[in-house]
């Protein structure tokens, strides 16, 4: 984990800290790069136990304080490099490294493999979104298209309703939000896998226990979904990247053969594009 994703990481916990672990990463994020590091010194001088400083550390997903310090000096290159942004600029990179971080960390091999089996085996394929994330189904709809899967989005209730009603066993509905909550996207979602439909869920809310098919878990910030900071469609976006890499990946000559004739038909021009590559 780079140590910008490390401070966004302190911020994103900061709200569940008491008091005293609130000092300490106050110190951290505030102080200069830190070359020696004591422990003792440093609860020492901030008023506080070891015990705390271990229990700060354990807050953010570390063993111990050790462990921490360990990952700190790591990585304080790349935390010189980024003293040097605007602290507007500094605030996005690090909530951007913070999601790649995490993304990497919360990937789920089985979680993948059946939403790919899912979307590998419908007959047709429904995205549903609303608000921000209507942007989000709208890219994995594109997406997905040009390999040839016939794939539709909708963002508002009217068509997420009546799609729900009258969808079959081969249909899959892929719902997305983050916080778990929207209204329209859930409702249509749940009205789907009751009447049959293979259902998948993208979502960062781990709080509650869903009756879906398949659920992925998008990495996110607290309150990610306003789009305060950073765009709440890039965790997002990087699931639909796993997914559609996944599939290409099942029948690489078949699926850039499919996409190479989309960008032929786009660019109206059949000898103007050289073959696609598959890295």
């Amino acid at each position: 984990m780079e140590s910008s994703a490390l401070f966004a990481q302190i911020r994103s916990k900061y709200q569940e800290m008491t008091n005293v672990e609130r000092i300490i990463a106050d110190y951290f994020l505030n102080t200069p790069s830190l070359e020696n590091i004591d422990p003792g010194q440093i609860a020492s001088s901030l008023f506080v136990s070891k015990a705390s400083l271990s229990r700060f550390a354990q807050k953010l997903g570390f063993n111990g304080f050790r462990e921490f310090i360990y990952q700190y000096k790591l990585d304080s290159n790349a935390r010189s490099q980024m003293d040097s942004l605007h602290s507007a600029d500094r605030r996005v990179c690090e909530n951007y490294a913070f999601i790649l971080s995490q993304a990497q960390k919360s990937i789920n091999n089985r979680s993948l493999e059946k939403a790919v089996a899912l979307i590998y085996n419908s007959k047709r394929i429904l995205i549903y979104g609303d608000g921000l994330s209507g942007y989000a189904a709208g890219e994995f709809m594109i997406r997905f298209k040009r390999l040839g899967f016939p794939v539709e989005a909708y963002t508002n209730d009217f068509m997420m309703q009546t799609n729900s009603a009258i969808v079959q066993s081969t249909t899959l509905v892929v719902g997305i939000s983050l916080s778990g909550n929207t209204k329209n996207t859930m409702l249509g979602l749940k009205k789907a896998h009751d009447n049959g439909a293979k259902t998948l869920l993208i979502t960062s809310c781990h709080e509650k226990k869903y009756k879906f098919d398949a659920i992925l878990y998008a990495a996110a910030l607290p309150h990610m979904n306003t789009g305060m900071y950073i765009s709440p469609q890039f965790p997002i976006l990087l699931i639909i990247d796993l997914l559609f890499n996944r599939i290409v990946d099942k029948d690489p000559e078949t699926y850039i053969a499919n996409y190479q004739d989309t960008l032929m038909a786009l660019n109206h021009n059949q000898n103007s594009l050289p073959p696609m590559p598959y890295l």
